[in-house]
């Protein structure tokens, strides 16, 4: 895996950019990985993570640059550690982007101005009935006001819920209105075969 150390930057190489915004929860995780899944399908591609301060900082220089000198190593280290978890032999250029600000959704999303970004990913726990955490009412946020496409990931809760029971054929005589019938067949994009279901 290589990287870009740089904290910001974006170049002129015609890849395709990619902010995620990083807040070091399981919910941020996902974001974080899906970005990277997709980043590493591209050709040409930059991941930019974002991490946002939002507690009060005083306005010491010292005590500022302290805050932000140790967001930007916790945030190295866990876009890399993922990277090299999910896609270890990815060749990709990596800039870090540590924000301080009250307003989490606009930060990332000016990162995204800066760096004419693609897309954004950012996570959600989409529940219902659940206290927002900080990402999910970021994504929401997002979803409203970008100007840019936004990939909104959560975790893949698919085990717990009951798939579409595989119906009978249908007999002759039989009113199909009243009973589920599906075709399934498979046809090629392009290199891959692709699955087609549809239900009537």
């Amino acid at each position: 895996m290589s990287e870009d150390t740089s904290k910001t930057g974006a170049s002129s190489n015609g890849a395709i950019r990619i902010v995620v915004g990083v807040d070091f929860t399981e919910v941020g995780d996902v974001a974080l990985d899906e970005a990277i899944r997709y980043a590493r399908r591209l050709e040409t591609s930059e991941l930019h993570p974002v991490f946002v301060i939002t507690e009060r900082v005083k306005n010491h220089l010292e005590e500022v640059n302290r805050h932000l000198d140790e967001a930007y190593k916790a945030l190295r280290k866990r876009v890399v550690d993922h990277c090299e978890a999910l896609a270890e032999q990815w060749e990709q250029h990596i800039f870090f982007h540590v924000r301080l600000s009250k307003e989490p959704a606009e930060a990332i999303h000016q990162v995204a101005i800066d760096v004419d970004a693609d897309a954004i990913f950012v996570g959600t726990h989409g529940r219902r009935g659940v206290q927002k955490m900080l990402l999910g009412s970021v994504a929401e946020q997002l979803v409203r006001t970008a100007h840019v496409p936004v990939m909104v990931a959560r975790p893949n809760e698919l085990s717990e819920l009951e798939k579409t029971p595989k119906p009978e054929p249908a007999v002759p005589g039989e009113d199909i209105h009243h009973a589920r019938v599906m075709a399934t067949e498979h046809i090629a994009f392009g290199k891959r075969p692709s699955h087609i279901a549809y239900l009537i």
